[in-house]
């Protein structure tokens, strides 16, 4: 018998292994890691921020052996960055891990030919696809012309029609709520990126070098 080895099919197991506490561990992560306002340069999300939320949540447990499992057992995640005070992770695949949990919670799916149709643009464009490569540019103090090639294929390329959905969905913010938030930060990416790349050439061209002098002109100058 062959093995589902597919995240969704690792995602439910999680969930039915470890209920309830499973299930807010991983949406909560999942949260976070769609909120723009977080910094995610170093990954989806940070043990701190799950910790905080969970808190916030009136939700006290220490949610460190449930992370262990979702990235050694199951592979649901993997860490991106640890130091002596933060450790993160991001998911290896965030849109379906986010469908798993919506499948396993009973959510109802968008049913409407229009919404259905909306949404497989949304997917068609691969839009964590774009956001992972978004936050790794941002994260660089400098972009090279490698990078900055694959960031203006990404503007020129797919910018406008993610501008394009994400102007769709927000008519329906109640049913695309999570969806319009990946295509919001991959938009502040963007623009965060512009931005360094425009004080990157400002700093280039603006060191005014000292002009080289002839000889007789320097001569002609102590007269």
């Amino acid at each position: 018998m062959k093995v589902d080895t597919t995240i969704r099919y690792r995602v439910l197991e999680f969930l039915s292994n470890y209920g309830d506490k499973g299930f807010i561990v991983l949406k909560t992560a999942l949260e976070i890691a769609l909120d723009p306002n977080i910094d995610h340069r170093l990954g989806d999300f940070s043990f701190k921020y799950l910790v905080f939320k969970l808190r916030k949540s009136s939700i006290n447990y220490n949610p460190a052996n449930l992370l262990r499992i979702l990235e050694k057992e199951y592979g649901i995640i993997e860490k991106s960055y640890s130091s002596s005070n933060q450790k993160w992770w991001t998911f290896v695949d965030l849109e379906t891990t986010r469908r798993a949990l919506l499948e396993y919670s009973g959510s109802t799916e968008v049913n409407e030919p229009k919404l259905r149709l909306l949404l497989i643009k949304y997917k068609s464009l691969e839009p964590s696809r774009i956001l992972t490569t978004l936050r790794r540019l941002s994260f660089k103090n400098t972009l090279n012309a490698i990078d900055k090639k694959v960031f203006r294929e990404i503007v020129f390329n797919e910018l406008d029609q993610i501008v394009a959905i994400l102007e769709e969905m927000m008519a329906y913010e109640d049913i695309f709520n999570e969806e319009i938030l990946v295509l919001e930060e991959i938009i502040s990416l963007a623009e965060m990126i512009a931005s360094k790349i425009e004080v990157g050439l400002k700093q280039k061209t603006g060191k005014v070098e000292k002009p080289v002098m002839s000889k007789e002109y320097e001569e002609n100058l102590e007269l």
